[in-house]
């Protein structure tokens, strides 16, 4: 089950509620870097510390932030059209990536680290060259914004995009080309329209794609097959205004113990997460946060979890082994 290790602290003014819009762990699991106005929070997962302010170029709001794979750099997404690179350690602000002509608002890293993947309300998906931030490649996605991307954590060569239009695609990153978009009648249209696509992550090994939408549902698909091969859903399931934030979660068991099954988490907009078991779909965990207010952001590392509300509370969960 998962147990609060601890609850940092987001500084903000008096009478003021935090813009915080994600909430990232590092690769190492050790910091956590969380968006706050124009600048990045870098907290301690350990105790929940502030270890230091990173200043950003952006002139608006950041609307998500990324670790580059080596844990050296942040990359911003900012409602003011630009993308933004720091150095978290060293060298402060290196690169500030203009070509989206709408608010961007997601990004992602390849394995390598020298490419940077961002997508935004202009309806398209950017790739950068991390080295000398010039544009490598413009990618025209959707029919509207494209609220989040991902690429496999260990094969680069897949990027998968999910849209307000509804669909989930998958793309070639190297040439740009859409290999598959991931969708049928029954799933992408209800009696109110077009379902928006909220979420989407790749599970370790590539082969399967969690999606989520703002009807709340979760789902798993088969990459290669192109269905779905779980559905989750509360009872709660009803229309979202926020996505609520989703993710796999592979804990780390006992080097005795057989290896345990992903599990996959999901919030909602009353300040609760949810834990699925992805083989049996039996729910193991219903979380209470105690803050009454939507979750925004939920990023796992191994058994880490952080966890964002839209009030700017930041929870750290670990998750820890014994009898369901």
């Amino acid at each position: 089950m998962f147990t609060l290790t601890c609850s940092p602290e987001v500084p903000h003014s008096a009478g003021t509620t935090p813009s915080c819009s994600a909430a990232k762990v590092s690769p190492n699991g050790q910091f956590c870097a969380i968006p706050l106005d124009t600048r990045v929070l870098i907290i301690e997962t350990q105790n929940g510390s502030l270890h230091k302010t990173l200043q950003t170029q952006h002139t608006s709001g950041i609307s998500d932030v990324c670790w580059s794979p080596d844990g050296q750099c942040v990359a911003t997404a900012s409602d003011d059209c630009s993308v933004g690179i720091t150095h978290v350690w060293l060298y402060g602000p290196l690169h500030r990536l203009f070509g989206h002509t709408a608010p961007v608002l997601s990004l992602c890293y390849n394995s390598r680290g020298n490419l940077l993947f961002s997508s935004s309300m202009d309806e398209s998906i950017k790739i950068w060259d991390v080295l000398n931030g010039s544009l490598i490649k413009t990618i025209s996605a959707h029919s509207d914004p494209v609220v989040s991307i991902d690429l496999p954590a260990l094969d680069s060569s897949v990027l998968a995009s999910g849209s307000y239009d509804g669909l989930i695609r998958i793309f070639d990153s190297h040439t740009g080309h859409c290999l598959k978009t991931l969708t049928y009648d029954k799933d992408w249209k209800s009696e109110d329209g077009v379902v928006p696509i909220s979420q989407v992550k790749f599970s370790r090994n590539a082969k399967f794609l969690l999606v989520k939408s703002l009807d709340g549902v979760v789902k798993v698909w088969d990459c290669i097959r192109g269905d779905v091969v779980r559905t989750l859903r509360t009872e709660e399931t009803a229309h979202l205004t926020y996505s609520c934030g989703m993710d796999f979660v592979y804990p780390e068991s006992d080097p005795s113990a057989p290896p345990l099954t992903p599990l996959v988490v999901s919030g909602d907009e009353h300040g609760k997460v949810f834990c699925w078991d992805v083989q049996t779909k039996k729910l193991l965990q219903e979380l209470d946060t105690g803050f009454a207010t939507p979750i925004i952001s939920i990023d796992c590392h191994g058994s880490l979890m952080s966890v964002l509300t839209l009030d700017g509370h930041c929870q750290l969960y670990k998750w820890e082994h014994g009898p369901q």
